[in-house]
This record gives C-alpha cells, sequence and structure tokens, in this order.
C-alpha cells in the first residue's frame, strides 16, 4: 500500500475506533477525554510492535494500521493549523454572547490574569525546585497554564451544573488559551535565540499580540457576518464561508499581521456567531451549528489521540525526580489557580465588576481546571526545535505531559463525585416547581391520549388501561405547594418573563430570516429584545419594565436627526428614521400578540395562571405603550400607514405562498422544476416589497399656511411674502418643544396637531390653527411655561427678527397677537 493510501486508511480506522468511544463513555461513566488519551497512550505503546509480528494475510491490515500510525508524522505547526482553527471558531460560535458579556470580568480574569499568576508561579516554584533556567521554567509554566474545557464541559452537562458555570468556563478556556499561546511564543523565542528574560518586552509582545488579534478577529468577524446574508440561505455557502473564515482570519494574522491568531480566530468566531443569531432563522443556524460540532468533534479526537501516541515514548525517560518536580507542579498550580479564583474574583465582586461566584462554583473551576491535547501540541513544539538543548526538551515534554495524564486520569474522573458532593446537580426551588409543572402537564396529556390511542390503532385496550393507571399513580404522587410565597412568585415570574422574551428574540429572527422585515429594522429590533433579556436578568422586573418603555423612547440617532431637521431644515434622515421606527412599531406589536398566544399555551400550564395573568400584564403594558405611538403615526400620517401595513401584509402572503409551494412539492404534486420557477417569481415580489416605505412629513410651507384661521384674510402676495418668514418644524410625540425659563428666540403656529403648555399653576392645551411662544417675544422675557407635543404636531416657526418684520408688515395680524399675548398674561398671573 502507497504512502497515500495508506494515511487515508490509517485516518479512517482511527475514526472508526473513535466513533465508539462516545457510548463506551458512558457506559464507564468516565469522560469522553480520559478514553481519547487512553486509546492514543495505548495505541503509541503497540506501534513499535509493528514489525515483529508475523505477517500473514490475516495479521496484515493490523499492522498496517499500526505502521500507519507510526508513520502518521505531523509537525507542532502542522497540529495548530490543522486543527485549532476549526476548535476556537466552534467553541466561539456556539457560546452564548450575552452570557459572555455578563461575566466578561471574571472571565477576562481567569483567562488573562489567571494565566501570567500560574506563569509566574509555577515558573518561579520550579525554577527553585529543579535547577533548570527561569526561561525555560517559565516556559513549561505557560504551555500547561491553558485549560481544555470539553471534558469538565462534557460532565457540567451531564449532571446538569449551572448554565452560568458552563458559560464561564467555555469562555476562560477560549480566552486562555490565547492567552497562554501568545506567553509560550516569546518564551520559545527568547529561549531559542538565547536572549536573557526581559519581562517587559514579553508582555509588550503579548498585549500587542492578544489586543491586534481580537481587533482584527472582529473586523473579519462582523465582515464574514455582513457576508453571511447575501449568500443562499440554508444552502452550504455560509457553512463554507465559515470554514474558510477560520482557517483564513488564523494564517493572516499568524503570518501576515504577526499578531495572535488564536485570538483572532476567538474573536471572529464570536462576532460571526452574533451575526449568525441575527440573520439565520433558529432551524439554518443550528444546521449551520450541527455541521461544526461534526468537524470540532474531528478535529478534538484526532488531535488528541495523535498526541498522546507520543506520550509512551516521552515518558520512558522519566526519572524519580521528574516524579518530584511533577507533585511540585501540581500543587503550584493548583495554588496559583486557587489565588485567582479566591483572591481576584471576589475584588471583582465587591468593585462591581462581576457578579457573586458562589465558593462551590470555585472549588469546581479550581479542580475542574484540566489540560488537554493543546497542552500536548505545545510541549512537542519545543520537542521539535533544534534550538533548545536536549535537557530542556525532555524537562518540558516530560513534566507537561505528565501533568495532562494527571489532571485526566485523576481530576476529571473524580469531578463529577465532587460536583455531587457539593450538590450543584441539585434543582433549586424554582427549578425544581417547573420540572414537577411540567410533569404534571405531560402525565394528564398521557392519561388522556393512551386509551384513545389503543382504540384507534387496535391495540389492546387492557394493556392501554395499565398504562393509564400507571401514569395517574405518578400524577398523584407529584406533591405541589398549596401555597408559593411572594419570592418564588416574584421568581417565577421573572423566569416566565425570560422564557417569552427569549421566544420574543426568536420572532424577530425568524421574520428576519424570511424577509418579512427590512435588514436594519431586524437588527434593531434584535439588539433591543438582547436587551430587555439582560435588564430582566441584571435588574428584575422592574429593569424589565424600565428598558421596555426605554426602548420606545426616541433614540440618539432620532435625537441627532431632529437636530438636523430643526437647525437646517434638512428632512430626510428624520424621514428615514420615522419610517423605520414605524415599522419596528408594528412589528414588535405583532409579536406581542403572538407572545399572548404563548402565555396561554405554554406559560399558563407550567408556572400556573397567577404567574401567566402577571405575566399578561407585563404584555399589555407594552401593548398599550406601543398603541400610543402607532396611533400617533396613523394619525398623522394615515397614507404612509396604509402604504406601510400593505407592503407588510404583502409580505405575509408571499411567505405564506411559498410555504405553500413548499408544501405541495413534498407532497409530490408538483416538480422541483416548478418549485423553482415559482420561487424566483416569489422572490422578485419580495424584493418590491424590501423596503420600508418612504414617508412624506409634509412640510410644505405654503400648504401648512393655507390651515391656519389667522392667516386666512391676508391678500395672496402678503401670503406669498409670509411664507417667506417661516420655517416648518416637526415635532415628535411628547418632545419638549419650549422650556420654562428659556430666552424667547421664536414663536409657533400649529398646523397640525396639538400640544400642552405646562405653567406652574396649570395646564393648557393648544391644537390646531393656535399659536405660542409669542409672549416671550412682545415682554421681552424669559418663557415662562414648558410647551410639550402630544403627539405629531407640523409646526410653522418666526424667528425674532422675521417676528418683529410680521408685526411692522402685518398691523391687523399684530394686534391680534398682542391681544392674545395680554390675555394669556393676565390669566397667568
Amino acid at each position: 500500500m502507497d504512502g497515500v493510501a495508506l494515511v487515508v486508511m490509517t485516518i479512517a480506522a482511527l475514526l472508526a475506533i473513535i466513533a465508539f468511544l462516545p457510548p463506551l463513555a458512558r457506559v464507564f461513566n468516565l469522560p469522553y477525554s480520559v478514553l481519547l488519551a487512553v486509546l492514543g497512550c495505548g495505541l503509541g505503546a503497540v506501534v513499535g510492535l509493528a514489525e515483529p509480528l508475523s505477517l500473514s494475510f490475516y495479521d496484515q491490515p493490523l499492522v498496517d494500521f499500526l505502521g500507519g500510525l507510526g508513520e502518521l508524522e505531523i509537525s507542532a505547526q502542522g497540529y495548530l493549523w490543522l486543527f485549532l482553527p476549526v476548535l476556537l471558531f466552534e467553541t466561539a460560535l456556539t457560546l452564548d454572547d450575552r452570557a459572555l458579556m455578563d461575566d466578561l470580568a471574571a472571565i477576562l480574569g481567569l483567562a488573562v490574569v489567571a494565566v501570567v499568576v500560574t506563569t509566574i508561579v509555577v515558573g518561579v516554584t520550579l525554577n527553585l525546585g529543579s535547577g533548570f533556567s527561569l526561561l525555560a521554567c517559565l516556559l513549561l509554566a505557560s504551555i500547561i497554564a491553558t485549560t481544555d474545557p470539553v471534558a469538565v464541559v462534557a460532565i457540567f452537562r451531564e449532571v446538569g451544573a449551572p448554565k452560568r458555570l458552563l458559560s464561564m468556563v467555555e469562555g476562560e478556556s477560549l480566552l486562555n488559551d490565547a492567552a497562554a499561546i501568545a506567553l509560550f511564543g516569546g518564551f520559545l523565542s527568547a529561549l531559542r535565540m538565547g536572549d536573557a528574560l526581559d519581562p517587559l518586552t514579553i508582555m509588550s509582545v503579548f498585549a500587542v499580540d492578544f489586543i491586534g488579534g481580537a481587533a482584527f478577529g472582529v473586523l473579519c468577524g462582523r465582515a464574514g457576518g455582513w457576508m453571511l446574508s447575501r449568500l443562499d440561505v440554508g444552502g452550504p455557502a455560509e457553512i463554507t464561508l465559515s470554514l474558510a473564515l477560520a482557517y483564513l482570519v488564523y494564517g493572516v494574522a499568524e503570518h501576515y499581521l504577526q499578531v495572535s491568531g488564536v485570538v483572532a480566530v476567538v474573536m471572529a468566531g464570536l462576532a460571526f456567531g452574533a451575526k449568525a443569531r441575527a440573520e439565520l432563522s433558529p432551524g439554518q443556524r443550528d444546521a449551520l451549528i450541527a455541521v461544526w460540532r461534526q468537524l470540532a468533534f474531528w478535529a478534538s479526537s484526532l488531535i488528541f489521540v495523535l498526541a498522546s501516541l507520543l506520550v509512551p515514548d516521552t515518558l520512558r525517560h522519566a526519572t524519580w525526580l521528574d516524579v518530584a518536580l511533577l507533585l511540585l507542579l501540581i500543587v503550584s498550580a493548583l495554588v496559583a489557580r486557587a489565588a485567582v479564583l479566591y483572591g481576584l474574583l471576589p475584588a471583582l465582586s465587591r468593585l462591581r465588576l462581576s457578579e457573586h461566584v458562589d465558593w462551590r462554583h470555585r472549588v469546581v473551576m479550581l479542580w475542574g481546571g484540566l489540560r488537554g491535547a493543546l497542552t500536548l501540541v505545545l510541549a512537542l513544539s519545543v520537542s521539535e526545535s533544534s534550538l533548545v538543548s536536549a535537557d530542556v526538551q525532555q524537562f518540558v515534554g516530560i513534566l507537561a505531559t505528565s501533568f495532562v495524564l494527571f489532571t485526566l486520569l485523576v481530576q476529571a474522573t473524580t469531578l463529577r463525585p465532587l460536583m455531587r458532593w457539593l450538590r450543584l446537580d441539585e434543582l433549586t426551588g424554582l427549578e425544581t416547581y417547573i420540572k414537577d409543572s411540567a410533569l404534571e402537564l405531560s402525565h394528564r396529556e398521557i392519561v388522556d391520549a393512551v386509551q384513545d390511542a389503543a382504540a384507534k390503532y387496535g391495540l389492546d385496550i387492557g394493556t392501554a388501561r395499565e398504562i393509564k393507571d400507571l401514569y395517574a399513580k405518578r400524577l398523584e404522587a407529584i406533591v405541589r405547594p398549596s401555597e408559593v410565597g411572594e419570592t418564588m412568585l416574584r421568581d417565577q415570574l421573572q423566569s416566565a418573563l425570560a422564557t417569552l422574551t427569549s421566544k420574543e428574540l426568536e420572532l424577530y429572527v425568524e421574520e428576519r430570516a424570511r424577509r418579512m422585515i427590512s435588514r436594519g429594522t431586524g437588527m434593531r429590533l434584535i439588539n433591543d429584545g438582547s436587551r430587555l433579556l439582560d435588564a430582566l436578568r441584571i435588574r428584575g422586573l422592574q429593569g424589565y419594565r424600565s428598558e421596555a418603555r426605554r426602548q420606545h423612547d426616541y433614540a440618539r440617532w432620532m435625537r441627532l436627526a431632529v437636530f438636523i431637521h430643526q437647525r437646517f431644515n434638512v428632512h430626510g434622515p428624520l424621514s428615514g428614521l420615522l419610517a423605520v421606527r414605524s415599522e419596528m412599531l408594528l412589528v414588535r406589536r405583532r409579536a406581542l400578540v403572538m407572545l399572548e398566544e404563548f402565555v396561554s399555551s405554554d406559560i399558563e400550564p407550567i408556572f400556573g395562571p397567577r404567574v401567566a395573568e402577571s405575566t399578561t400584564k407585563f404584555i399589555e403594558a407594552r401593548q398599550q405603550d406601543i398603541d400610543r405611538h402607532l396611533n400617533a403615526i396613523r394619525l398623522q400620517y394615515p397614507i404612509f400607514w396604509q402604504e406601510l401595513g400593505g407592503r407588510y401584509l404583502s409580505r405575509i402572503a408571499l411567505r405564506l405562498e411559498g410555504n405553500a409551494y413548499q408544501r405541495l412539492e413534498r407532497e409530490g404534486l408538483i416538480s422541483s422544476q416548478i418549485v423553482r420557477h415559482l420561487g424566483r417569481e416569489v422572490i422578485a415580489k419580495r424584493r418590491s416589497f424590501g423596503r420600508v416605505p418612504s414617508l412624506d412629513l409634509g412640510l410644505d410651507v405654503q400648504t401648512l399656511v393655507s390651515r391656519l384661521p389667522i392667516f386666512s384674510s391676508l391678500e395672496d402676495q402678503k401670503l406669498r411674502n409670509l411664507t417667506r418668514l417661516l420655517r416648518p418644524r416637526l415635532a415628535l410625540p411628547d418632545q419638549k418643544i419650549l422650556r420654562r425659563g428659556d430666552s424667547g428666540d421664536a414663536m409657533y403656529f400649529i398646523a397640525s396637531g396639538a400640544v400642552e403648555v405646562r405653567m406652574p399653576t396649570g395646564k393648557v392645551t393648544l391644537g390646531t390653527g393656535e399659536f405660542f411662544g409669542e409672549m416671550a417675544l412682545v415682554d421681552g422675557r424669559p418663557r415662562s411655561a414648558d410647551v410639550v407635543a402630544m403627539g405629531f404636531c407640523k409646526l410653522l416657526v418666526l424667528k425674532r427678527d422675521a417676528f418683529q418684520r410680521f408685526l411692522y408688515r402685518h398691523p391687523e395680524l399684530s394686534s391680534q397677537v398682542r391681544a392674545i399675548a395680554a390675555e394669556r398674561r393676565s390669566a397667568h398671573l
């Protein structure tokens, strides 16, 4: 068998063996990584026996396999380039970026500070106990500073560890890989060149690598996410793009930019994953993640087994001194990690940079700092360097390999009992309540359905009755509390709202993926939904209320557009933003209606009627707020509202049309060729409805002047002269037009809408045809009241200089304005 065929067959045989390890891990109740290490070490121990075996017909495949393993010569750089981008990108892609941001300070502390602390503590300790140079000891310390979350996360998920603990461990592993590799590169370069240890230089290089890699990765990840929505939706192009992105980011960062490729890939994966959650539907996103999980499974398994093949040969040269140094390494590594967990994390919590981390979580994170394939690969790169002395190569190789085996064979195998002893696998009171509710709901459905199913399908009624009775007994055994305390109710309500907000986010993502809303609207809605969920998690129910109200306020871009409109008389930005805001309100209103149905169908059966009623009140409050803003748009711009609603309904119709064609194809009633032809027509129609309709603000001065009775008696020439003095302005609902105490610089005519004049003595409402702000111009005094728009108001503004000319040229109107000002002054006094 030639070389290429032997390599392919060897890898295929290795994958076939690996396929049996996950079920074996469940049978033996061991972490999957432990079995990978055992497999690799076992194969490495027998690889040398391939040649002495008798080469009979039956022995030849086994000998070829073992011989092929021996001939698989992959360098450390090969391992890093082949497998590392896939492993890092997959973890970053699937990591919840919101959960990462919640504990960002703690994760950065564990990832960066812990790596530095571990490197220093372990390096100095080994230097004192081994006799090797400080640089060599620091090199070894940076190698073992990186953690492997594969085994830990698998155990956490199996025993039902808290989600926060999972996200912290995954986030730490992502970033500390980058930090450790950056430090490792600096130490190895110094050792190769025989330079003296320069901590300042190494730390500056580390900082540049880390920050530069992060910036480049975010840029590439966002660019890849931008291209994501422009590829074939649900097709293979998204996966191809993401795979290319992982390798290109790593290669460009390492080879051309000379920054950390690991950090770049991590940040690119996080940015790309956040964009994918916004651009793709849940089904499309799940398909993307499923492929990446498969790729990561292959990569992690192969790198672990192939790196472990070298362990027996490395440990063959170990001495009793190495055993003593290993014990010193284990103790110093645990002490360094404990110093960060019990020193840094409480400090971050006291400074309010991070939420409190429970002591039990810290114990698990201390003992769960496992090392894996990356540590073996970095140790391999030292042994491959001809510029590093043989003594240092053996020192690093033996201790790094032994430390990995200790964490896998001792720490990993005892982590599950430790978590159970700490009761981290137990449910909280709220989780127990939800579990019992789910059991009760499912059992009631089974009791009602099992006998009907037996009758429908002609099965034995007696057996069905026995199954029904069994579930009925289980249902009776569920003990529910007769009364639920206020604290539990509040927790239930918060949990229900979190579920509801997550559902709302999914609806926006689906609407965006189905092209039911414009890209900009979809991104704003998704971002708002994420902020609403974050406010609920961090500040509870009050945070939810405040954030929900804030999202209906006018954002800073809207305020900037209003400033441009008022200052420069430019209406385009304000018109565009109001149109997008209208679509957002429309889509959000529809989502809340769907959430009401979700409360009835899913929330109430799990949490009970009391929580469902309270949840509905939160939704109704948001609906009322949205309706108030939508009504203002309907009343002021009925033509725009009709066009906006018509386009949205047309997009709904097109979605239903496309779904109908797909259903007919699945049922074999029409061919795929017909579906493609019809689909092109649907896409063409959808593009015509893709954009938000333009909004005409209706600020033509002549039209607005014609609506004001005060100017109805003017001759045409005087009316034309007057229009040159007036400037149109749109006031938004609840916008403060005038502030009490400000100097008077203009008066305002209400061409459409109404305002509320808020004086110390009371409030007055002014409507279409009336004016305000004249008193400060007539008297030369500061404003005596606040004036707030009650809805969209179209105003005509007469500036101070124009006001004086207006009074001089139109004495009949001047007397009318002065009389009303005097009347208002006397009423105000």
